[in-house]
Formats: structure tokens, C-alpha cells, sequence
């Protein structure tokens, strides 16, 4: 998962390697929320609690490993288009609390078909050639743990 210090570090490393380019305003930084990754790089303190303090190591490989994949990106950017797309996915995410959600009103839960979503938004990129170059998701995961 990502951390606002880690944001602002990479983009201003961006906007000393693209002046005027990348900004705030037009840089989407995502990834895989995990209990298993590493830690140390989060500037806000329960993250630095929990994995015993913030290391520094840690932080700046982060950055300098985005900023290598985004020049890589950069280098290889090429005119195109985008496509976006929607879909309900069952049996991929769960509430993590039931009980928390079960307590909201009953005309809030009303509004809602699922006590967790269930939309997944996809944004495509495409080259002119129609070359699939990337995807950016939305779909808001815990992971359902089965015993099948």
C-alpha cells in the first residue's frame, strides 16, 4: 500500500527529472494493500509501530524502484486511447466486520446490494495499433479466506 510520504518523495523526484510534467494533479500511484509486505517506509506512526520504526532503506528503494519503472514508462510512451469498463465480482472481497456494518442504519445498508462493494472499474490504455499497454483498477479487496 502506498503512504502520502512516499507520494510526495516520488513526485518530487519526478518533477525534478520531468520539470513541469508530473505533478500532484496527474500522477496515480497505486498498490496491493498487504499484510505480508515490507514495512519501515510509512510516515504516519501505527505503520512505523508495527514494524518497529521507520527505515530508511526501505523508503528510498521504493521511491528510487517507482522512479525507475515511471522513466521506463516515460521512455517507451506512445499516442493512444483509453477504454473504461465496470463490473460486479462476487466472491473476491469481504467485509471485515459484518457486525460494524450491521449496526448502520437501515436505510443506509437499503443503498446497498452487499455489505462490502462489489464493482470492480477497469481504465485500459491502449496504443493507436489497439496493443493493450496497461490497466488502472478499482476494486476494493480483502481477500475471502475459504476452506475449499
Amino acid at each position: 500500500m502506498s503512504d502520502h510520504g512516499l507520494r510526495a518523495k516520488i513526485i518530487k523526484e519526478l518533477g525534478g527529472l520531468y520539470p513541469g510534467l508530473y505533478s500532484d494533479q496527474n500522477v496515480a500511484l497505486v498498490a496491493t494493500h498487504s499484510h505480508a509486505g515490507v514495512g519501515g517506509f510509512a510516515s504516519n506512526l501505527l505503520p512505523q509501530i508495527t514494524s518497529l520504526g521507520f527505515v530508511p532503506a526501505t523508503f528510498d528503494a521504493i521511491v528510487a524502484g517507482t522512479l525507475v519503472a515511471v522513466q521506463k514508462a516515460h521512455a517507451n510512451l506512445e499516442l493512444g486511447a483509453l477504454s473504461v469498463g465496470n463490473t460486479t465480482i462476487l466472491d473476491a472481497n469481504i467485509n471485515r466486520s459484518p457486525s460494524a456494518y450491521d449496526a448502520n442504519p437501515a436505510a443506509e445498508k437499503a443503498r446497498y446490494a452487499f455489505n462490502v462493494d462489489k464493482e470492480m472499474s477497469l481504465l485500459k490504455f491502449l496504443s493507436n495499433n489497439g496493443t493493450q499497454r496497461g490497466f488502472l483498477s478499482f476494486f476494493p479487496v480483502h481477500g475471502a479466506w475459504s476452506s475449499r
